[in-house]
């Protein structure tokens, strides 16, 4: 039976071995510790958060970007359609009333189904109400706050937002037929009597319930009689009295009438 021939290592040889592993695991532990560890992205909710801490600190500027980046980076997570509300949000609460109206609108068109859409909608009209002007400027942030109330009560008619909405537009379509109102006495006075009866015509037509129609027949029934139109203007203030017994024209429709 052949026996193994027993190995030796010379006791030099052998403290050599242990050095040499020795100074490897330090080198490879030196290397390891250089090795930069590339950043995971944060997730969708961190970046969320921090969003929603810079909104409530009024740090706006930070906020948005924070919830464009949710927006960005995670558009298929659930946070990323609160992001886009939050950014409408920040806009809104920074004055940026266009901004704010094109976030609300991308919410509202894309999730109708949501919650929160009313609340949306009921935003984006109230971003244009703080832009309504007075009666002798343009109206046309009065139009487009009206046309967002007008879709919210006719979209979402249970929610709290619609009647508060409703209350708003009573102004709001005063405050349209204030402006025909003004347009018309300024044509009015002018001599141009065409261009008033239009004015006038659309008070009755679109915002017969403002409280300016007795108004607006009895400057109808003027403009009929300086354009001689005498059957026209009759009626015009006949209609007056009948349907506005108390106005403050009646005394003057019945003058008229009484001139023949």
């Amino acid at each position: 039976m052949i026996k193994p021939i027993p190995m030796s290592i010379p006791s030099s040889g052998f403290k050599g071995v242990i050095l040499a592993l020795f100074f490897s695991s330090v080198l490879l532990a030196g290397c390891s510790s250089k090795v930069v560890k590339k950043e995971e992205p944060v997730g969708a909710e961190v970046s969320f958060q921090k969003g929603m801490a810079s909104y409530e600190q009024g740090a706006y500027e930070e906020a948005e970007a924070s919830f464009k980046a949710v927006m960005e980076d995670y558009p298929l997570d659930s946070y990323a359609v609160d992001a886009i509300l939050m950014l409408a949000d920040t806009y809104y609460a920074d004055e940026k009333y266009d901004d704010a109206s094109a976030y609300y609108t991308t919410f509202y068109t894309f999730h109708p189904a949501h919650p929160k859409a009313p609340y949306a909608l009921f935003q984006k009209g109230m971003g244009h109400l703080k832009e309504v002007l007075s009666v002798d400027r343009d109206q046309a942030q009065t139009r487009k706050a009206l046309f967002a109330f007008e879709d919210l009560t006719r979209n979402y008619p249970e929610s709290a937002y619609s009647r508060k909405a409703e209350e708003l537009m009573i102004f709001l379509k005063k405050r349209l037929a204030e402006r025909e109102l003004y347009v018309g006495e300024f044509y009015f006075k002018t001599k141009n009597f065409k261009g008033a009866l239009l004015r006038f015509a659309f008070i009755l037509k679109d915002y017969p319930d403002t409280g300016l129609a007795d108004k607006a027949l009895y400057y109808i029934g003027e403009s009929y009689t300086r354009l001689g139109e005498k059957d026209l203007a009759k009626g015009a203030f006949s209609t007056l009295i009948t349907e506005f017994p108390k106005s403050p024209f009646v005394n003057s429709a019945k003058y008229r009438l009484n001139e023949g």
